[in-house]
């Protein structure tokens, strides 16, 4: 038998009240291990609270993908991590951001939904916790969802059978090492669609006092959304997109005239507002994303001009509202969306722990998730109104037919990538080019979040990193560096390490 390393179960109150920016004094309290206190309702609900990894892989993923570049070797690194994961090294140590604080805070976040769920049980169930209930179990299927994406190869029906997953654990663990097979990707991908199944309908809104910190009902849609799509079942990933943003999204645009501050922080603080519409899911993570513009390499100007500086069929990028503009900052490129929230643990020592809020789900992304689907089920028409749909909530007109956002994809070379999807074969021209049009549309709209790496992985997109006076570091589709390394204790206590 294999092992996971796991710390000790531990309650994190990691509240949505402590991650409003201006007003958090507080970024994480830790109560003792005890859950025999797990006796009613309102202490389920607050062991909840730590059911969402306070560690994230988007800066690592962010840093793999083709958003990024090498600015030159006279500029200091910054962060090793940073250059390990730039060149596809094996990210080593135990800081934030890396492998082995993802494994190990996804791994807590999911102890902490088993600890729900076994109290819960413990109960006897029933309609007064079915909504705790809910959230754990869907609490769950994210936190393997974050592994398996990270740590194995996208899902596809040629390998996934056999490509190795990551263990789904389902009991709560009161021990460091437990004994863990990995799996393989499909079985974990099953665990998923379970969980979800089973927690979706029991989602209650009414219970959540922060519910944008919390998987509501149209977070925990948009959520089974993507999966579904991941999963290749785009039937239910429309029926849940429909779930979240309904068959009209207009009424869930973002509000642009919100965005009328001077400053980074402000346009931020607008982003991740609660009371944005568009936003469905917040997650506050300790993280140094925001620092990455102080190294080596980084979303350069070059970068930005790639990936906006181009035309759309639906016209020129660089009109976009000033909420998704970049803006200069030390050579690069950082959006507004994104900044530091820096919360002192030693006010005397001048020491605290670095965190950004990340919005997970969003109506942007549902409707992205949902073209994508659309396109890959032969439904042209229904993907080309969401893909007008997504333009339309970024401030740009123009309502298009697919033939038409087909023939500018089939003749742009703007954003135009070659696709070799396993397991997947695209129907047409037709289809590939609405394909092509929803991952430029993500890559906008995931930007500094890591969401182009996946894409990249799951659709085979061959790409290089550029280094200053050195061979450029070459992605093949499907590498096997797209599989990022397990952390080395975990290999070390015996579980099978990522083919290399």
């Amino acid at each position: 038998m294999k092992r996971i390393y796991t710390t000790t179960y531990k309650i994190a109150l990691f509240s949505a009240v402590a991650l409003l920016p201006l007003s958090c004094n507080k970024f994480l309290d830790e109560m003792p291990d005890n859950r025999t206190d797990l006796d009613n309702a309102d202490k389920i609900t607050q062991v909840l609270v730590s059911a969402y990894a306070e560690v994230l892989p988007t800066t690592m993923m962010e840093l793999m993908s083709d958003n990024v570049t090498d600015y030159g070797r006279e500029i200091d690194v910054y962060q090793t991590y940073f250059e390990q994961a730039y060149r596809f090294q094996e990210v080593t140590g135990d800081g934030i951001d890396t492998p082995a604080s993802v494994w190990e805070a996804n791994y807590n976040a999911i102890a902490s939904a088993n600890a729900a769920l076994d109290a819960i049980e413990n109960l006897g169930g029933g309609e007064e916790l079915d909504p705790q209930k809910g959230e754990a179990l869907i609490c769950r299927a994210y936190g393997h969802f974050t592994l398996v994406t990270t740590f194995c190869q996208a899902y596809n029906t040629e390998t996934s059978s056999s490509d190795l997953g990551i263990p789904y654990v389902t009991e709560p663990e009161t021990t460091v090492y437990v004994d863990r097979e990995r799996g393989t990707v499909a079985e974990v991908y099953r665990m998923i669609a379970a969980d979800i199944e089973e927690g979706y309908p029991l989602i209650d809104d009414t219970r959540f006092t922060q519910p944008k910190y919390h998987f509501n009902r149209a977070a925990a849609a948009a959520f089974a959304a993507q999966f579904y799509l991941y999963y290749g079942d785009y039937e239910k990933a429309v029926y849940y997109a429909d779930e979240a943003i309904g068959i009209d999204p207009t009424s869930l645009y973002r509000d642009w005239n919100l965005y009328t501050g001077t400053s980074p922080d402000e346009y931020a603080n607008a982003y991740i507002s609660t009371d944005e519409a568009a936003n469905f899911l917040n997650q506050g993570y300790n993280t140094l994303a925001a620092r990455v513009t102080y190294g080596r390499f980084i979303h350069s100007e070059a970068k930005a001009a790639e990936v906006l500086g181009g035309s759309t069929p639906w016209g020129s990028l660089s009109s976009l509202p000033v909420g998704m503009m970049y803006i200069y900052k030390q050579r690069a490129d950082l959006s507004p969306k994104l900044t530091e929230y820096f919360i002192k643990t030693d006010p005397v020592a001048d020491t605290g722990v670095p965190y950004c809020v990340n919005v997970v789900f969003t109506s942007e992304k549902t409707m992205i998730d949902r073209a994508e689907a659309y396109a890959l089920d032969g439904n042209y028409n229904a993907a080309a109104n969401d893909l007008n749909s997504f333009y339309h909530s970024l401030g740009l007109t123009g309502t298009l037919s697919a033939d038409q956002i087909s023939e500018y994809y089939g003749t742009s070379s703007y954003n135009n990538p070659d696709l070799a999807p396993r397991g997947l074969v695209l129907a047409d021209d037709m289809q590939t080019n609405l394909v092509k049009a929803c991952l430029h549309a993500r890559r906008l709209m995931t930007l500094h979040e890591g969401g182009r790496f996946l894409d990249l992985k799951r659709y085979g997109i061959a790409y290089t990193h550029e280094l200053d006076g050195e061979a450029p570091v070459t992605v093949s589709p499907y590498d096997l560096r797209l599989a990022i390394q397990l952390p080395s204790a975990v290999i070390s206590a015996g579980m099978t390490p990522n083919p290399r």
